[in-house]
């Protein structure tokens, strides 16, 4: 798939990894997605004491919402009527029982993408629906992703458990609240091998400290989702030529993804830098594949962009690439620039002096 498929057969992030995948076939992993039409399959069957199909008791449910808003029932009380079946639904979707030729074709799937039968490696199930990344709704981070999983059970589980998600209180609420047909989402799943990283984290195509367009500003911590809110990451400028550490790695804990799933904790000490001058040898060479193979298809050739990427024995791999959206207003802000503390660059200070 590619970014065409998006809203088609998958969400955006499948269709995004698979145009990735195309660009940078060495630096992306192998995936496969579990389309819209296989859910909406499953959603046709006939859901336990209800003598209807589970998309139809959805439906319903919308449709008997709408005639108690024209009748004048308060939206406390339609929202609680909504809540209350979707709960039901959410129930009933985590007991469906998967058809047995979805449960083949994955099985066959897992050998031919992954080498591998299924629940002999772990993986990644991430929910994929087609209302994500929308124009006045992102939607990031509101139905599941089941990390590093591996028994055949649990990732057989875990599909009727993604799906489910869709149909949780805070799902529904947020596409409520921004969206004129909650009710239509369909979600996709992808599904992909899990890289234990030994280090991970995010790079900007540009040096957003000193606003240089060929400079990098790369962010990253031990272990995987590393350079997250929060993390004391190792941080650096890296130029053409030369690259300078602007801030050392303070986070003492950091997690790694296990043969077996799951997670383990790891804890570490600072003496040792986290990125080698191989790594950022490897880093210059991908940003300048990013910005020729991904800029030439933007309408505008200065676009920086945010990678999400980790490094496993040395080599590179890339999890996801999205513009970098700069705040240009606040960039020009007279009053932001005013308290901005003015560097005296030719000042010398006397390391035997207390300051």
């Amino acid at each position: 798939v590619n970014v065409s498929d998006s809203g088609k057969l998958c969400g955006p992030k499948a269709a995004n990894l698979g145009e990735l995948k195309e660009l940078f076939p060495e630096q992306v992993v192998e995936g496969l997605i579990i389309p819209f039409g296989v859910f909406k399959t499953h959603m046709n069957l006939e859901m336990p004491n209800e003598h209807k199909t589970y998309w139809q008791f959805l439906s319903d449910t919308f449709k008997e919402a709408e005639i108690k808003k024209q009748n004048g029932i308060s939206d406390e009380n339609i929202e609680n009527y909504i809540l209350k079946a979707l709960e039901k639904l959410h129930k009933a979707i985590l007991n469906i029982e998967l058809n047995n030729d979805f449960i083949s074709d994955l099985k066959s799937n897992f050998q031919q993408i992954f080498k591998s039968d299924i629940g002999n490696i772990p993986v990644f199930l991430r929910s994929d629906t087609n209302m994500e990344d929308l124009k006045e709704f992102t939607g990031a981070g509101l139905n599941l992703t089941l990390f590093n999983i591996k028994k055949e059970q649990k990732i057989l589980q875990g599909i009727k458990q993604v799906w489910a998600s869709a149909y949780t209180e805070r799902s529904f609420k947020w596409r409520q609240k921004y969206l004129l047909n909650p009710e239509n989402v369909y979600p996709s799943i992808l599904i992909i091998p899990s890289v234990d990283v030994d280090y991970s984290g995010v790079m900007i195509t540009k040096g957003i400290n000193a606003g240089t367009e060929n400079d990098l500003t790369v962010a990253f911590s031990r272990g995987a989702g590393g350079a997250v809110d929060g993390q004391s990451a190792e941080t650096r400028l890296i130029t053409p030529s030369t690259n300078y550490l602007l801030a050392p790695a303070r986070q003492a804990d950091y997690i790694r993804l296990p043969d077996y799933g799951g997670t383990k904790k790891y804890y570490t000490s600072f003496e040792n830098q986290i990125l080698n001058k191989d790594n950022i040898k490897e880093i210059r060479k991908i940003a300048t594949k990013v910005r020729e193979k991904i800029g030439e298809k933007s309408e505008d050739k200065n676009q920086a962009y945010d990678v999400e990427f980790g490094f496993k024995d040395d080599k590179l791999w890339l999890f996801q690439i999205r513009p970098f959206v700069e705040n240009k207003q606040a960039k020009s802000s007279d009053y932001l620039n005013s308290i901005a503390p003015k560097i005296e660059d030719s000042k010398k200070i006397n390391l035997s002096e207390k300051i």
